[in-house]
């Protein structure tokens, strides 16, 4: 999304394909496709698994000409403008214009790259396959400053907040919570995305249902979509945590999960894991929840409506007075 007027969407060309050849850029206003583009490099086409803004705001922003790319073994920054500086056009051949690749790296095997999420000023982090989380800063794609070993479990999706300081990584029967912040030998505070966590790695907290919660969400039901609440302003902090799972919309407090001296976690050993939350249970199984951007919160209502999907339906209300 660029400033609520355009949009890309992938061309995966076939229904349920992982992989896309190319994007469309489509005027919201009208409706309609705008230009396509095909992915290339060194005069190949590839593909991409994945597309996601420069940083946590850009979509904001309607004048962005550049945006990034996920594949299995490949993280990039596109450009919709060629090398020369000139707009990408048609011209008189038959097929889509390519893309130009302006940073980013090809790795050549093993990395199982499977989603990523940028930070407010541009760094990134990529989960994988093997449950790996990658953090790279905004200046180099080709080496992570910092890996986060994984517990087993695919990482399917991924969030960061605006600030860069924790992470929440989606895996298909839990959320994992992750801190960046560290000191360096200096004793300077840094993030995991500008400088190299080594042994400083933190554990990272766990989101759970309870068994009887996981029950009735439906044992074949997977986790999907966590998101942290959307803030694009420095100084403010997200709020609210939200995951999809079945029926249920499950909303965990942010302020809560990452106080260590929480309720939560006073008698556990070991991994720790937080099973407070809401839940906003909908009559069909639910395609993704968000929260709107925290412009939208208003006197009324302090917290910024939560917006919710299903096949047949969209709709949003205040998590405010949500009881489980």
């Amino acid at each position: 999304m660029r400033g609520e007027t355009n949009m890309l969407l992938m061309n995966t060309g076939e229904a349920g394909a992982l992989h896309s050849s190319g994007v469309h850029h489509v005027d919201i206003e009208t409706g309609k496709i705008v230009t396509e583009w095909r992915f290339g490099k060194d005069g190949t086409d590839i593909t991409m698994r994945d597309i996601a803004n420069d940083s946590k705001g850009a979509q904001l922003e309607p004048s962005g000409s550049t945006f990034l790319g996920l594949d299995d073994n490949r993280l990039c920054r596109w450009d919709m403008r060629d090398a020369r500086g000139r707009v990408q056009t048609i011209g008189t051949s038959s097929e889509s214009p390519v893309l130009h690749w302006s940073q980013g790296h090809q790795f050549s095997r093993g990395t199982n790259f499977q989603c990523f999420a940028s930070t407010g000023d541009g760094s990134i982090a990529v989960g994988s396959v093997d449950g790996k989380i990658r953090l790279y800063s905004k200046s180099s794609m080709r080496m992570a400053k910092t890996v986060f070993p994984g517990l087993g479990s695919p990482i399917t999706h991924i969030d960061v907040t605006y600030d860069g300081r924790w992470i929440l990584g989606t895996a298909d029967t839990y959320l994992i919570l992750i801190c960046t912040i560290f000191k360096d030998k200096d004793g300077k505070e840094k993030t995991g995305f500008s400088g190299r966590m080594g042994n400083r790695i933190a554990a990272p907290r766990l989101l759970k249902l309870t068994p009887l919660d996981s029950i009735l969400a439906g044992t074949d039901n997977k986790f999907h979509g966590g998101q942290f609440s959307w803030v694009t302003e420095n100084g403010k902090q997200e709020k609210h945590l939200v995951v999809t799972v079945g029926k249920f919309s499950v909303i965990w407090n942010f302020q809560q999960v990452k106080d260590s001296n929480h309720e939560c976690y006073r008698d556990q050993q070991g991994l720790k894991s937080c099973y407070c939350y809401k839940v906003v249970l909908k009559d069909e199984s639910i395609v993704d929840s968000r929260f709107m951007h925290d412009n939208f919160a208003t006197s009324d209502s302090p917290e910024a409506p939560l917006v919710v999907a299903t096949p047949m339906k969209v709709s949003s209300f205040s998590i405010g007075n949500r009881r489980r």
